[in-house]
């Protein structure tokens, strides 16, 4: 099972974006995020002028709610591409 990594800061499309630049996160790996989180990403987005794919990407790393409950707030869940 994959571990829950905490990214230092409070989740943002900004704090992501590091994340995947200072981890080298591959192009078709996923992030799990807790649904909480994932609101809060959306309503980023939203009151943002930048423009976002649909589904949610970053760097072509795609963004997902957790559905099962196991995502603790405040922490990620890498997935690598052949894993989903």
């Amino acid at each position: 099972m994959s571990e829950f990594v905490v990214i230092g800061q409070a989740i943002s499309v900004a704090s992501i974006r590091d994340y995947l630049f200072a981890k080298k996160i591959d192009k078709g790996d996923s992030i799990v995020l807790n649904p909480t989180d994932y609101e809060h990403i959306l309503d980023e987005i939203r009151n943002s002028d930048e423009a976002i794919d649909i589904p949610l990407n970053v760097l072509g790393v795609l963004l997902i709610k957790d559905t099962s409950g196991n995502v603790p707030v405040g922490k990620i869940q890498i997935v690598e591409d052949d894993k989903i």
